[in-house]
């Protein structure tokens, strides 16, 4: 899937509790996620949104959690263990060929790819298989690190999702980010 991953070590980082000040993940999901959805967290890495997703899914609900890191997986793993939501949250770990969602053609109501589109080698590749992936009118929230990313390049992703059928609907603000919010 990606070219140049973020390493493990920058994970834990942005893991953190201390992100909640400046990017609280409930505060940026409540308006898209809700109980019983299956939805979806592209570059998951260890998990700082995959877990709040579990506890607003609830039991009824699915996360399906994708990364190319086999690390990054295993400690989200350990954390969806100790935050007693392992049964809600499914772990995919895709590859350069897979994205990890072949199988939930039209099956699931939301997909977040926050701070990763960056670092797919085909990121017109990835809209295609997340639009494939969701239900007619589902929503996916994209993300990117503003420091990291331009304006410039920003709005190319979203040209790219476009070009796959999405419709731009918002633009949700999100602190240090450029956001887009796309609809099938």
């Amino acid at each position: 899937m990606a070219e140049n991953v973020c390493p493990v070590w920058v994970g834990h980082l942005l893991a953190n509790p201390l992100r909640k000040l400046i990017q609280n993940p409930r505060t940026i999901l409540l308006p898209h996620v809700s109980p019983k959805m299956t939805v979806g967290d592209i570059g998951c890495a260890m998990g700082f949104f995959s877990i709040p997703m579990a506890r607003i899914v609830g039991p009824s609900g699915r996360v399906i959690c994708v990364d190319i890191q086999e690390k990054m997986l295993n400690a989200l793993k350990k954390k969806a263990i100790r935050a007693g939501v392992d049964k809600v949250v499914a772990f995919r770990r895709c590859s350069r060929e897979s994205f990890g969602l072949e199988d939930f053609e039209q099956a699931m109501d939301f997909i977040l790819a926050f701070a990763v589109v960056h670092e797919v080698p085909d990121p017109e590749g990835l809209f295609a298989h997340i639009f494939k992936a969701l239900k007619p009118g589902a929503r996916v929230l994209v993300g990117e690190p503003a420091g990291h990313v331009s304006q410039q390049q920003f709005e190319k992703t979203v040209f790219l999702a476009q070009g796959c059928g999405f419709k731009q609907i918002g633009a949700p603000r999100i602190r240090s980010s450029h956001t887009t919010l796309l609809e099938k």
